[in-house]
């Protein structure tokens, strides 16, 4: 999805933490966020056919979901039972925090899906036809990410951590959709970017934790490691990220970008990009009253 379980750009600073050992680890997490951000400024930099707008919308969608998955399986519910009873209130504020914020990332995106296909979006079908359908990163990378992932975490503590450290990009499609230009399509997507920045930092916040690997990077080994892990993973979601827009970028600025050459999406840089963003209401009210489909310059009809 857009955002992280365990925000690497929200949460509150901590001084026992060997900064010098994760600069690296960041500098690399910052890079690949970068890059993630560029497939998308590369396909948004000319006019393409729907279909493929709709494809990269269509994956992204069915990531946002997640969380309309675990309510309707009763996870909330379960969590809401345990309150006063070994699950605090201030961790189901967390929760429902967090529900919100990525539920309505989810509502935003798949009005969109809606208004430039005309198609109607039911999350449960969508979710279901992932499974096998072509414009499924999932599907087309074989699950590569999350069976890596479960390999890390039979590894080690420090293998699992580094390998959720920049899982979910921490936001970068949405800082790579930030100042598109045109039409109400392109206007909309913008300020969903600047949404989702918006609250992957304070979902940090909110939460109040740090990420794991923090705690668990204490040698140059571990850092050595942990960086092994992160860009692997990482690579991993860039190709993944560049077959969803339908391979904008060529494969020689691939590897570039996954060798470092780029400049870093860094916290700071995140932070100014999403100053002046509206809210769910503004955001609503603009989709509602935009003629269907919604107008675009991006889109080759």
């Amino acid at each position: 999805s857009f955002c992280v379980m365990y925000s690497t750009l929200g949460a509150p600073q901590f001084q026992d933490v060997n900064m010098d050992l994760m600069a690296g680890i960041e500098d690399t997490a910052a890079r690949f966020r970068a890059g993630e951000a560029e497939v998308a400024h590369a396909f948004f930099s000319q006019p393409r056919p729907l279909e493929l707008h709709v494809r990269w919308l269509k994956e992204q969608v069915s990531r946002e979901l997640r969380n309309l998955r675990e309510i309707s399986a009763g996870e909330l519910t379960q969590q809401v039972d345990r309150v006063d009873r070994g699950f605090s209130r201030q961790d189901i504020v967390a929760e429902l925090a967090e529900h919100y914020m990525e539920t309505r990332h989810y509502a935003m995106l798949a009005d969109v899906l809606e208004g430039i296909s005309g198609e109607n979006v039911d999350w449960k079908e969508l979710d279901a036809f992932k499974k096998t359908a072509d414009w499924s990163v999932t599907n087309h990378q074989h699950g590569a990410e999350q069976r890596k992932k479960r390999e890390w975490n039979a590894t080690s503590p420090l293998h699992g951590a580094a390998g959720s450290f920049n899982s979910g990009g921490a936001g970068s499609l949405a800082y790579g959709v930030i100042g598109l230009e045109g039409g109400d399509y392109e206007a909309l997507l913008s300020e969903t970017g600047k949404m989702v920045i918006h609250d992957e930092m304070a979902h940090g916040a909110v939460e109040g934790s740090r990420h794991p690997l923090y705690d668990l990077v204490n040698t140059e080994e571990d850092a050595a490691l942990a960086l092994d892990v992160i860009r692997e993973y990482s690579t991993i979601r860039l190709h993944g990220r560049n077959f969803q827009f339908g391979h904008p970028l060529p494969p020689e600025r691939v590897e570039a970008i996954i060798r470092g050459e780029i400049e870093p999406a860094t916290i700071d840089v995140l932070q100014s990009a999403y100053a002046g963003a509206i809210d769910e209401v503004e955001w609503f009210q603009r989709y509602n009253h935009a003629p269907k489909p919604l107008s675009s310059t991006t889109i080759l009809r």
